[in-house]
């Protein structure tokens, strides 16, 4: 199983954990650092690369299955993630499984659920992100966050997904749609199963 985007490895260790043997790529070579750090702490076998989602260097039909977890649409463009899903369809086996959760901005701007600020827990290391612009040229909205424990500050850029543009890139991929759910963030995500046929 292949976890793209695997960041520090959230899903992948217990995917790992739960039998699976495990794949994670990741552009961001600080969360391969970390992610590697805890394999080894826990002995973990999971194989670890930084590569580019939009050009991982795996050989055709080479995963039965590949997940898209923790919502990271928000990092691409919708032809970016074009380029993602035409290379998890080329990398799948033939009748593979790929899941994708994706955040519903478009539902949580018209439901006014979305706040301008919002207190963001995260473990140890809480924030308090601002809404500061929206581009609808670029489809992106900004957050200006503040580290409560550092009082550093950081910019995010993030582009506006919803579950429609998801299922249109995967059709247009090769993939069928198998079935949709709410996701982990609630209301907004969706997880959603595509097959390769």
């Amino acid at each position: 199983m292949l976890d793209l985007c695997c960041g520090a490895g959230a899903y992948l260790f217990p995917l790992e954990k739960a039998g699976y043997k495990v794949t994670g790529l990741d552009i961001q070579r600080r969360m391969i650092s970390t992610a590697r750090r805890f394999a080894k702490e826990t002995r973990s076998k999971a194989e670890l690369i930084q590569g580019d989602a939009t050009d991982p260097a795996f050989p055709d039909e080479d995963f039965d299955a590949i997940v898209f977890l923790g919502a990271p649409f928000g990092h691409f463009s919708i032809d970016e993630f074009g380029k993602i899903a035409s290379q998890a369809f080329r990398i799948l086996k033939h009748k593979g499984v790929m899941l994708a959760e994706v955040n519903d901005h478009v539902g949580l701007f018209l439901s006014g659920m979305y706040q301008r600020i919002l207190y963001e827990p995260s473990g140890n290391r809480d924030a308090v992100s601002i809404h500061t612009r929206y581009d609808p040229e670029a489809g992106t909205f900004n957050r200006l966050f503040l580290d409560l424990q550092t009082n550093k500050r950081f910019k995010g850029s993030f582009y506006i997904w919803t579950p429609f543009i998801l299922h249109h890139l995967m059709r247009e991929a090769g993939f069928v749609l198998e079935t949709t759910e709410p996701g982990s963030f609630g209301f907004f995500s969706r997880l959603a199963s595509y097959r390769k046929p």
